[in-house]
């Protein structure tokens, strides 16, 4: 009896850690699936050689522009509109408590323990470099004699309201100055497509 016990005690637990780890590969497929259909809609070609950050974004970034709420849709016509409701404080908390890095210090807003592995972009000729060093997007210049480049860094993608959504941000810098934003994915017909973008129009990273 206590072996029939025993038995299925484990035959219960192995079930529960396959379906969980199973869940896990899941939500990382469509996490990496959103970040690659967002990066096909700003770099349309495919061969073209690309640099991105290594180090993901910390995600306390993206909690931080989000709590803004500056936020506005984009329809797939590409009209934008100001967006009143996207915003929920239950939701924010929820993903803060869920999502929340270590504080960053300063303009360090790249983590140094969580990276993108060159698996996980479409692109061919995508170039991995570290935005952690001392002078950061110039040495990068540097290094390929080019000063018309520009780096894209990303933040892992979190799930919104009950996985309706994913958010991360992005951070394109170039010679001339950066862009950061909140992207917002929904999925529709088997793709997740941009529908909001958030800002945080008091402060430049």
């Amino acid at each position: 009896m206590k072996n029939i016990i025993l038995y299925l005690t484990l035959s219960i637990a192995y079930t529960h850690y396959s379906q969980t780890k199973s869940y896990h590969k899941k939500d990382e497929k469509e996490k990496l699936e959103a970040i690659n259909n967002y990066f096909e809609t700003i770099v349309k070609d495919s061969n073209r050689e690309v640099y991105i950050a290594q180090e993901k974004l910390n995600s306390n970034l993206t909690l931080e522009i989000f709590e803004q709420k500056f936020i506005q849709s984009i329809d797939l016509n590409g009209n934008i509109e100001a967006e009143n409701h996207l915003f929920n404080e239950k939701d924010w908390k929820k993903l803060k408590k869920e999502n929340q890095d270590l504080p960053f210090q300063g303009d360090k807003i790249w983590d140094t323990d969580k990276y993108w592995d060159k698996n996980d972009f479409r692109y061919s000729k995508t170039i991995f470099e570290s935005m952690n060093t001392k002078r950061g997007f110039e040495s990068i210049m540097e290094k390929y004699k080019k000063y018309d480049i520009c780096i894209f860094s990303f933040s892992e993608p979190m799930y919104y309201q009950n996985k309706k959504y994913l958010v991360f941000t992005n951070l394109k810098l170039c010679i001339a100055g950066g862009n950061t934003f909140v992207v917002v994915m929904k999925k529709m017909k088997g793709k997740w497509i941009r529908t909001h973008e958030a800002f945080n129009p008091n402060k430049t990273y």
